[in-house]
């Protein structure tokens, strides 16, 4: 029976069939931000669907895997009736195309259309909130923004979806979505809206369903400042390890060493505005690093470093001679590495737990002609959101830089091959990462000052840091293992920097 509305197709059991038997199934797996596509799909189930235009809205479905887990997945949806949109999407976007559907219309992703892009600006403007459970937000910094917005659909491949609208605002469309507050909306609306922390986009709303306080929130749509940036971090440092090693001496220019405390500055300002939340906030409100948690972050470092050695050791005829090599001078530093790791726990420190950025590297900061933006506070993507929204200790994040400046260096000469041919630059790399990583500790620690979250002692602060950059180099080493066993000689060089 042909429908004019999308929301009476999704009341239509015949439609539904079809949809999550046929549609879904051929679909989901082409697009770029379905996370499991080495998965099985066993199943689908539409659990719901909130209209935002006549025919264009936001379907929430639940797919189903042959290894029994599944995942709930946000797909705005258009039908498309007219010779134009038709033409529109069959020429320019033909693989956000899920079907025809019978004597109604053509079924497509709905984010191309201008239309439905300018409807979820505007929903988010005027805070609307819908009888569907549709929930939108608008922050501060949209009372200065127009009412009506020119967009388009930046082409990234991402995870999630963009939409930037007026060259002002950039909005992420979550794809993949998880149960509770999402890390990034939680983190940059209190940066934003409560701190005087200016160097993270602006909050400026969100789209959600239900509320933001409910363990069941699910967060459809970030939308902040645009930034105005010249790239990210890991490109400006790339450039400036290419201008150190096409030189002769050790000594880091002072450019380099200028942007590193600036970093350095910037992530302590962050930390101590994470930092300034009061017991009106208890997800947020600093509380006590225990002996207990002390205890907790030594066994689950150790038992990683025995996950991951483990694999390593299974995986050593795979490795060509010199990788090989460096692989059993690591595993032969094991028993030093694991009394370095289990030497906290009975170590007595008194610190402040946090929230933290949580996935903090150069890829995470956007860089100007002068200054830092700090961006994407998801966290570490493979956790779930109630273990991102932990709190911690600040300097896991710190940690995670300084194992980027290690990657910048070793990574500049590992890339570019040609460029260096024939020259062993590997001493002057780790005199660029140490000499980098001083400056930029230093400057942060300077700007953390008395700050309750640091332990006092500079012992203390230093082993609490040195347990993180290790923990964060023997991660890498599986990460490189499985996904890219080209750059596995980076972690294995930084696990025994560390020894």
């Amino acid at each position: 029976m042909p429908h004019s509305h999308l929301a009476d197709l999704f009341a239509d059991s015949e439609f539904l069939e079809a949809f999550t038997t046929m549609l879904l199934p051929a679909y989901l797996p082409q697009q770029r931000w379905f996370t499991s596509k080495g998965k099985t799909v066993a199943g689908t189930r539409v659990q719901a669907f909130h209209p935002v235009l006549e025919n264009a809205g936001i379907a929430l479905v639940e797919v189903h895997f042959s290894d029994a887990s599944r995942e709930l997945y946000q797909l705005p949806l258009s039908l498309n009736v007219g010779t134009e949109q038709r033409a529109f999407y069959q020429t320019k976007h033909p693989g956000l195309i899920l079907g025809e559907i019978t004597e109604t219309g053509l079924l497509a992703d709905a984010v191309p259309r201008a239309d439905f892009r300018a409807a979820l600006y505007k929903l988010v403007f005027c805070s609307e909130e819908r009888a569907s459970g549709l929930k939108a937000e608008a922050g501060r910094v949209l009372t200065h923004a127009s009412e009506e917005a020119e967009s388009v659909v930046p082409a990234v491949d991402t995870s999630n979806t963009a939409i930037i609208y007026n060259d002002s605002f950039f909005f992420k469309l979550f794809r993949k979505l998880d149960p509770g507050l999402n890390p990034d909306l939680e983190l940059v609306r209190f940066l934003s809206e409560r701190t005087d922390f200016h160097h993270c986009p602006p909050y400026g709303g969100s789209l959600g369903i239900g509320d933001m306080e409910s363990d069941h929130y699910l967060n459809l749509g970030l939308m902040s400042g645009k930034v105005d940036n010249r790239g990210d971090a890991w490109s400006l440092f790339q450039d400036l390890t290419e201008r150190y090693f096409a030189g002769d001496d050790d000594g880091v220019d002072e450019e380099t060493l200028a942007r590193a405390r600036l970093l350095g500055r910037r992530t302590a300002e962050m930390h101590r505005a994470l930092a300034s939340a009061g017991e009106d906030r208890p997800d947020l409100v600093p509380e006590p690093l225990t002996a207990e948690y002390r205890g907790e972050i030594t066994q689950a470092a150790l038992r990683l470093l025995d996950r991951q050695f483990t694999q390593l050791e299974s995986r050593l005829s795979e490795l060509g001679e010199s990788r090989q090599s460096l692989a059993r001078e690591v595993l032969g530093a094991r028993r030093h590495l694991e009394q370095q790791l289990g030497a906290l726990r009975d170590r007595p420190l008194t610190a402040q737990l946090t929230r933290i950025h949580g996935d903090y590297h150069l890829g995470q900061v956007l860089y100007t002609d002068d200054d830092f933006y700090i961006i994407d506070f998801e966290g570490e993507p493979l956790l779930t959101i109630p273990e991102r929204r932990r709190k911690r200790p600040p300097l896991k994040d710190v940690g995670g830089m300084v194992r980027s400046f290690h990657y910048a260096a070793q990574g500049q000469l590992l890339l570019n091959p040609e460029r260096y041919g024939g020259r062993d630059l590997s001493q002057r790399a780790e005199v660029w990462y140490r000499t980098v990583s001083d400056a930029y500790l230093d400057a942060y620690f300077d700007a953390c000052g008395d700050a309750s979250f640091l332990p006092a002692d500079d012992g203390d602060r230093r082993a609490l840091l040195d347990l993180f950059i290790l923990e964060k180099a023997v991660y890498e080493v599986a990460y490189e293992l499985n996904s890219r066993p080209e750059w596995l000689p980076i972690p294995l060089k930084g696990v025994l920097s560390l020894v």
